[in-house]
């Protein structure tokens, strides 16, 4: 999964509802961060964030 409009050296994580970490990035020069889904990640509702801001992504 890519996450765009980031600045180089930023930091994105994935967070599943209870507040575990289930994938982290960092953004590389040419600005987006890809997260590598982990094999086998439930349904539901995930928190990705970097910095300051936070996104919901749905899995379905």
């Amino acid at each position: 999964m890519a996450v765009d409009g980031l600045r180089a050296g930023d930091a994105v994580e994935m967070f599943a509802a209870v507040g575990r970490s289930v994938a982290r990035a960092t953004a590389d020069a040419a600005g987006p961060a890809r997260l590598t889904l982990p094999v086998g990640l439930a349904t539901g509702v995930y928190a990705v964030r970097s910095g300051t801001r936070t996104q919901r992504l749905a899995v379905e």
